[in-house]
Formats: structure tokens, C-alpha cells, sequence
């Protein structure tokens, strides 16, 4: 093999190795996520997205009510997926039957059994995802407010996309659960990311939430309070990090906040 082959090899050897490091998500574990909620009954439609060459999945739920209200985007956590029956089912059901338009998506997953690390890595691929997304429903519910609901590590994403853009892209965020991570990636802090956000913010959890989340609530609260007059930050006394028995509780503590952030403006006499 003479030099210049060598050269050429190593060259291309390096370029896969930088393309296998640049994507964490385990591809064919979301295929198969996907073809099950494909073989399954759901309620509302499947969407085909496509960001960054790769294509996802979105459930898509309008009961096209006499009033729509607005477009949810809503990303699920670790080892979550679009149609899970915690969170994700509940928030997509019964939000549309309140006149939101809801569609939750695929996030990027690390494999099965996978450490945090690894998840965490995954923080820097969704914003093509996200993007995807909220263009689909700009361009098929234009005109109504747009919204971005997240749980747990899908909301530790949500926090950096935000805190990442130069101009309006949504008008609101809800962070279900949102966790402190130990990691030093500046994509992870969440509490001084938050202070970037001038959106509306709704931070909820539960009074029986993991530790991680619930010890850092003062300080998320102090680093978003004033950002925004409309912010707020919402306990749930008996609620775990995944609201058991108390997706009601869920829904409409979300859909009432979004009520007074979005109420018409009072007209003059």
C-alpha cells in the first residue's frame, strides 16, 4: 500500500469516526419506537418530520374545536418516547380537548440502559428536531400562539434551545420536572440558562419529585422570576417527577396558566 493510500485511508477513517461521534441517537432503537406506536391505536395522526437528513416521527392531535387556542410542542424524557402513558399521553389528549393543537415528538435517544452521560450528549442534537417541528406548525396553524412543553431531560434540552436563540421562535415554555444535572457542559445548567429566557416560563413539579429537582427549585425560581412578569413557578403537593394519578392536575395547571398568558387584551370603552 503505498503512502498516498495510507494518507487516503486514514483521512476517510477519521471522517467516519468524527460522523459516528457527531450523532449519539441510537437510530434503530427509535425505528422500532416508532413502528410501535405505528402498530398501536392512537389517538390523532402520525406526522413524518425530517431534520438534518434524519427522519422522526410526531403524534399530532387537532379536535379542531369551534376555538383553537394555540400549537404545543411537546418533547418527553429520558426513556420516554411521543406516546408514553405518563406525561406525554395525558398532555397530548387532553390539552386538544381543550382547543391546543398538540404535537409531541421523537427526541434523539441514547441506547437502551445507556448512563446519563451518554443522554446528556444528546442535549446537542435536538434543535433541528425542534426546529422541524415548530416550522410545521407555523406553517399549518398560523396566527395562534405557539407553545413548547417539556419533562424532565427533554425540558434540561428545551432550557438550552431557548436560552440559545437570537429572536422569537415560540411564545412560551413549560418545564415539567426539570432536573439539575451533574454534569459540566454548559448546556446542562439549567438554572443560569434559564436566566437567558425572556419568554413566558411555567416551571411545575412534584412535592414528591426526584431530589435533584425539587433542591434546586429556589434557585430556578430566582434565576427566572423577574425575567418575565408572566413567569411562575408551581408546586404540586402528592405529585412524583411523572404526575401519577394526577394527570388532571397536570393538564389544567398548564392550560390555565396558558389562559391568563394568552388572554385577550382588555378593550377600551
Amino acid at each position: 500500500m503505498t503512502c498516498k493510500t495510507l494518507l487516503s485511508f486514514f483521512i476517510l477513517s477519521c471522517c467516519l469516526l468524527i460522523s459516528s461521534a457527531a450523532l449519539s441517537s441510537d437510530l434503530a432503537r427509535e425505528k422500532r419506537i416508532a413502528d410501535n406506536i405505528k402498530d398501536s391505536n392512537i389517538i390523532g395522526e402520525i406526522i413524518n418530520l425530517k431534520a438534518a437528513n434524519i427522519e422522526f416521527i410526531g403524534l399530532l392531535n387537532n379536535q379542531k374545536t369551534n376555538t383553537l387556542r394555540g400549537s404545543v410542542l411537546i418533547l418527553h424524557g429520558m426513556e420516554s418516547n411521543p406516546n408514553a402513558p405518563q406525561i406525554m399521553r395525558p398532555l397530548r389528549h387532553q390539552l386538544a380537548q381543550l382547543g391546543w393543537v398538540t404535537t409531541a415528538i421523537q427526541l434523539p435517544m441514547a441506547e437502551h440502559n445507556s448512563s446519563l452521560n451518554d443522554n446528556v450528549a444528546l442535549i446537542k442534537e435536538i434543535s433541528p428536531r425542534v426546529d422541524s417541528a415548530l416550522g410545521y406548525l407555523r406553517e399549518n396553524f398560523k396566527n395562534s400562539p405557539c407553545v413548547v412543553i417539556a419533562h424532565s431531560l427533554g425540558a434540561t434540552m428545551a432550557v438550552d434551545y431557548f436560552a440559545r436563540q437570537k429572536k422569537l421562535v415560540c411564545d412560551a415554555l413549560v418545564v415539567i420536572g426539570l432536573p439539575t444535572l451533574t454534569s459540566v457542559l454548559p448546556e446542562t445548567q439549567s438554572t443560569e440558562l434559564l436566566k437567558e429566557i425572556s419568554i413566558p416560563i411555567l416551571d411545575i413539579y412534584g412535592k414528591q419529585d426526584l431530589d435533584n429537582v425539587k433542591r434546586t427549585a429556589p434557585a430556578r425560581r430566582s434565576a427566572f422570576i423577574h425575567n418575565n412578569p408572566l413567569n411562575r413557578q408551581l408546586e404540586v403537593s402528592g405529585a412524583d417527577h411523572v404526575f401519577t394519578g394526577l394527570d388532571d392536575t397536570l393538564v389544567l395547571s398548564i392550560h390555565n396558566w396558558l389562559m391568563h398568558v394568552f388572554k385577550p387584551p382588555i378593550q377600551p370603552h
